[in-house]
């Protein structure tokens, strides 16, 4: 019998349920209640095929696999369930959660980067778990390209695993996902329990320690995949707290921590846990840190810092806030707080989480979050463990609110839709090839987000480039895009082939600046190419008529359907026209067919660049055609050169679909 427990006075209500399985009775309520508390299933979310759609069979590595009767051969109540139960969750936090998240919601941190989304394993409705383990094995072993052709195969991102895991590997990670799942239905004592240490070690050795490490240290087994990495808690050092730089955080710092997440990072919000068990973690994480003692042995007490009311916005605040953004914060964040300051380039190395610093266009990713009191926080407080510091006492709160009033000026508040058709704009004149035309504000702008290939190897766990934006025009003869996305590091080549221009130094004092004005200027190295091109690809299949046509596989095509890639490189500074068949299968058309005309800027961390081409080419066997009235799917990739990407290292998107109405 499943009951509502009633929450105190500011508490949220939690719910518990009887252990056993589901039964008709309990399920329907249980599956009432998860609607109400998690909402109804979002639209975009990938259902997957029914049961009658799996094959009789499937091939594995030239084995011919029964599916009809087959069940997990890992008993789940033998001696050894523990020990499969553990290396399915290592495998799992290896290889799945950056897709399908820390608590197998379809949440992960590329769970809103493809199209469909991945799979939700704790939907009521169509989770994995209500169907055999059989239908589960297929669906890894086979992945996107293994779905039947009306669930759209080459749209989903999901790998197939049959040539990376082995066949015991695959039963641990569904005998891990299944019992993990139905965990979140079974009874769990801890929510009438008071908070304790005891309770807290259990809770972390449940749901952190693949992450965060058996230490808690932050070497758990998905941290060389994860970006930032885990957080190291024995070192007792907190981004987010409301204490001062370098101090431990408050108990209800790190509670809040714990039930709002790190947004955009591996880090989960876990307020689903019962508030005794969040209570729990921080009584257990204040053990792992020499700090918390001697903080207590000391009888320190916490020194906290005060939000004081904001002014009001104001352009005259804006103004005076630019002015000091450039002098106090252009250094790391950039000129239009893009993160391509000067300094980064001494601080930036993703290999060992020296990351870079926040792109304040980006407001939706603020870890803290991007109002003005959070804000504030995160100026005075500074960002422990990062580059980011606090502010000196000596710059007053005025200057700081003009700071934040100049910072939301440069950000939408909130993340832009997504909208999976482009429409291009027609124009009754000749198109521009520049980026920064007047013509290009007739068209809208449409936001793509984009992943890290993590499908075939070599991947990309954590490119920087997570997103672009595309406008379309076109008229009786002509398509043209404009692409525009953020590069912190740009080309050293690029200076001596087209405009460039980067954030300067923050403005030195005025007796620095006279010191600086003696001395003899000092002729820099002309610049040289870097090792690897900042490069993207605009893709399209080769042949398409009509939206009832097969789409290629959305990774750079298939065998049977391949795709005309337009790839632009910062050297030589050009497109070239390519044609591709699969991750390595590429070839470049011939010189005669290459059409496509570019022109890129640089610009504050910011690439803008043009591809224009007739609308038809009549090469029907290498180039894609555009019709008037019509639509094409399209889809793109994006290297970036100075984080050594390059072949399957990139960031991809889905399939979108232009079109030219």
């Amino acid at each position: 019998m499943q009951r509502l427990i009633l929450p105190k006075k500011g508490m949220a209500p939690q719910t518990r349920f009887q252990q056993g399985p589901l039964q008709r009775g309990p399920f329907l309520l249980f599956l009432f209640l998860f609607l109400i508390v998690f909402g109804l299933p979002s639209v975009q979310a990938f259902t997957g095929p029914s049961i009658n759609a799996m094959p009789d069979s499937i091939s594995i590595k030239g084995k011919t696999v029964s599916l009809k009767n087959l069940n997990n051969p890992l008993a789940v109540d033998s001696g050894d369930k523990k020990k499969n139960l553990e290396a399915g969750a290592k495998i799992y936090f290896q290889h799945c959660f950056l897709c399908h998240g820390d608590l197998m919601d379809g949440k992960g941190v590329f769970g809103d980067r493809f199209f469909p989304s991945p799979a939700n394993f704790k939907d009521p409705q169509h989770s994995i778990i209500y169907k055999p383990q059989s239908y589960a094995y297929w669906r890894i072993m086979k992945g996107g390209k293994g779905l039947p052709a009306s669930h759209s195969p080459w749209d989903s991102a999901m790998p197939a695993w049959e040539e990376t895991l082995s066949d015991k590997e695959v039963w641990q990670v569904i005998s891990f996902i299944y019992e993990s799942v139905n965990d979140f239905a079974r009874q769990d004592e801890s929510v009438e329990l008071a908070p304790s240490e005891k309770r807290g070690k259990e809770v972390y050795n449940k749901h952190c320690v693949y992450c965060h490490g058996d230490k808690a240290d932050g070497k758990g087994v998905s941290a060389p995949i994860s970006s930032p990495r885990p957080r190291n808690f024995v070192k007792g050092q907190y981004k987010i707290r409301s204490t001062p730089f370098g101090k431990i955080p408050t108990d209800q710092d790190l509670f809040d921590m714990l039930t709002r997440g790190y947004p955009y990072t591996t880090m989960p919000a876990w307020e689903h846990l019962s508030i005794s068990d969040r209570w729990s973690l921080v009584a257990y994480l204040k053990t792992v840190s020499k700090k918390f003692k001697k903080f207590v042995a000391k009888k320190r007490s916490h020194k906290i810092v005060k939000v004081p009311t904001p002014p009001p916005f104001s352009l005259e605040s804006v103004k005076r806030g630019k002015e000091s953004f450039l002098i106090n914060c252009s250094g790391c964040h950039g000129k239009e707080g893009r993160a391509d300051g000067a300094s980064t380039k001494k601080i930036v190395a993703v290999e060992s989480d020296a990351l870079w610093p926040r792109n304040l266009t980006k407001s939706w990713t603020f870890r803290r979050g991007n109002q003005r009191s959070d804000l504030y926080k995160t100026i005075r407080t500074g960002l422990s463990t990062t580059a980011m510091p606090r502010f000196s006492k000596r710059i007053k709160d005025e200057e700081i609110w003009d700071i934040i009033h100049f910072v939301q000026t440069l950000s939408l508040s909130k993340k832009p839709t997504v909208r999976k058709q482009i429409k291009a704009k027609k124009l009754d004149k000749e198109l521009p090839l520049d980026p920064d035309d007047s013509a290009w504000q007739q068209a809208d702008s449409f936001f793509v987000p984009l992943g890290g290939q993590i499908i075939e190897d070599e991947k990309a766990h954590y490119p920087h480039a997570d997103n672009l934006f595309v406008k379309a025009i076109y008229n009786k003869d002509e398509i043209a895009l404009r692409l525009e996305w953020h590069d912190p590091n740009p080309d050293p080549i690029l200076s001596t082939l087209t405009t460039v221009k980067e954030s300067p130094p923050p403005p030195l004092p005025p007796h620095l600046q006279a010191l600086m004005a003696k001395e003899e200027p000092v002729e820099d190295a002309p610049p040289e190419a870097a090792e690897f091109p900042d490069s993207i690809a605009v893709q399209f299949p080769v042949s398409w008529k009509s939206p009832g046509d097969p789409k290629p596989y959305f990774l750079n095509g298939d065998s049977e359907h391949p795709v005309n890639l337009w790839v632009w490189k910062s050297h030589p500074m050009k497109t070239v026209e390519t044609n591709s068949r699969g991750m390595t299968a590429f070839e470049d058309q011939a010189q005669t067919g290459q059409a496509v005309q570019s022109k890129a800027v640089y610009e504050f961390g910011e690439y803008r660049l043009v591809m224009k081409r007739k609308l038809n080419t009549g090469d029907t066997d290498h180039d894609a055609q555009f019709q008037a009235g019509g639509s094409m799917p399209i889809a793109f990739n994006i290297w970036e050169g100075s984080q050594k990407e390059t072949g399957s290292k990139k960031a991809i998107s889905s399939w979108f679909q232009l079109e030219l109405k």
